[in-house]
């Protein structure tokens, strides 16, 4: 203890806070630095975090941890030298019966072994680090919503992950592309076992993607990707599904979870898979990959995509999210479409930027920000959604509901329920055209503008029950 005065301060969470989810993102600062540590007690007892403390100078230093609550009352001590800051905090899990399950898929032929640097990459060390994995993208949702004001809204994990023995040979998954892999699992675990009702929704990993590596010095994203098999990045309908190119980087333990996205180790790229958008580093790829996860889940919950945020080129930067890191990345533009992925070379990313004014403006928001998001359509959508809500239809409501649109007057009418928001789609990629939202109105009917060329479009409409109508126009 020192005669210093300390004090610590929270920005995100508050006394007696409730949630719905175990892993809880704390953010806050110190005042006045001496040598003592941040220490972290739940009822008197050390608790495992992972975070991250940096001060800039003896006056103040600011903090993200990561902890995981226990079920129901959780007393919080925060305690830095002779300060202590105590909140009671309660869990109580979820009780939403629309659910996320995470599945490790292992072809017929394989071992379950991931490609990896270490020899622990067995099936039980995969599903861990999946597990981890979800928990951590199911808070970032309920974060990004409640910066949004909606609430700390996210879906539900259904169970650990399991793993899932796919009829599919080894050979054969060889020779797919990633929509053939996507449609071929997606029909299988629709026929499983697994499946019990519609209102399960799964987040599949590949167990036998395989890196062949690059000898001829090609790093280029295009080349890895054309050298990997299995490494599907694709999400929609009841499947996101991804490959396991890059599990390696990923930590098992939540203590890990910030060292790894500090990880500044260099990829062997000539042995291991490096998708980190040219960042060519383990904490890189974990970034990355994390970033497609939280990105290709969004499509399940049915969102589109947009020029910025998480369902736009904004996915590589969820490492903000749970560190400090305040260097800007300066890493090549992303162009994000269905079925397409597309990072430019580093030698041609400034041709991309064409607008000064607002690469500086952009600029400013990183190094402000975790420049990790939602764009307003999209949390919209999220917090209606049913897997992020307890079940909406009760029989306090009526739940014969009805969605159309008529193409003669370009009408959307609903049924015993109001519009909350009306999105037209570019047909071929999925990509934002306009929205409309109505979230303080009671609205049963909108008519699109004659000046709007509907031809190519798809509409998306969700109303305050969390019903969807998607039409391609």
């Amino acid at each position: 203890m020192c005669d210093i005065k300390h004090s610590i301060e929270l920005s995100n969470v508050s006394d007696n806070d409730k949630f719905s989810y175990p892993i809880i993102p704390l953010k806050g600062s110190i005042c006045n630095r001496c040598s003592s540590d941040l220490k972290v007690q739940i009822d008197n007892c050390e608790w495992p975090v992972s975070k991250d403390l940096r001060f800039t100078n003896d006056k103040r230093g600011r903090f993200k941890l990561l902890l995981r609550l226990k079920k129901w009352d959780n007393l919080v001590t925060l305690s830095y030298c002779n300060y202590e800051l105590k909140l009671s905090l309660f869990y109580a899990g979820s009780e939403n019966s629309y659910s996320v399950i995470p599945l490790y898929i292992i072809c017929e032929g394989h071992d379950g072994r991931y490609q990896s640097d270490t020899d622990e990459n067995d099936i039980k060390s995969a599903c861990n680090k999946i597990t981890l994995g979800i928990e951590l993208v199911q808070s970032l949702y309920a974060e990004k919503l409640a910066e949004k004001g909606f609430g700390r809204k996210t879906f539900t994990i259904g169970s650990l992950c399991l793993p899932f023995h796919s009829k599919l040979s080894l050979e054969e998954s060889k020779k797919m592309t990633d929509q053939e892999l996507w449609n071929y699992f997606a029909r299988e675990i629709l026929l499983s076992e697994l499946y019990q009702a519609e209102k399960q929704k799964f987040v599949g990993f590949i167990s036998s993607t395989y890196y062949e590596g690059v000898s001829n010095n090609d790093f280029s994203y295009a080349n890895i990707k054309r050298r990997t098999t299995g490494n599907a990045t694709l999400g929609g309908g009841g499947l996101a599904l991804f490959g396991t190119g890059c599990l390696y980087t990923w930590p098992e333990k939540l203590v890990d979870i910030v060292p790894a996205f500090l990880n500044g180790k260099q990829v062997n790229r000539k042995l291991m898979m490096d998708d980190s958008n040219y960042r060519h580093t383990y904490g890189g790829c974990y970034a990355t990959t994390i970033g497609s996860v939280c990105h290709e889940m969004g499509h399940i919950f049915d969102l589109g995509h947009t020029k910025d945020g998480i369902m736009g080129s904004e996915l590589d930067h969820i490492n903000r999210v749970f560190t400090l890191i305040t260097t800007t990345e300066d890493l090549p533009e992303r162009i994000v479409g269905r079925n397409t992925d597309v990072r430019r070379s580093m030698n041609s990313k400034l041709t991309q930027i064409k607008r000064p004014g607002e690469f500086l403006l952009k600029y400013q928001q990183q190094k402000e920000s975790d420049i990790t998001y939602f764009t307003n359509n999209c949390a919209i959508t999220l917090q209606l959604h049913k897997w992020f809500n307890c079940d909406t239809c009760t029989s306090d409501n009526n739940c014969d509901t009805r969605l159309s649109f008529n193409f003669v007057t370009r009408i959307v009418t609903s049924v015993n329920s109001f519009l909350k928001l009306v999105e037209l789609r570019e047909r071929e990629d999925g990509m934002l055209k306009v929205y409309w939202s109505f979230l303080d109105g009671n609205i049963d009917c909108f008519q699109i503008t004659r000046d709007i060329l509907l031809d190519g479009l798809t509409l998306f409409v969700i109303d305050n029950f969390g019903n969807i109508l998607k039409q391609d126009l």
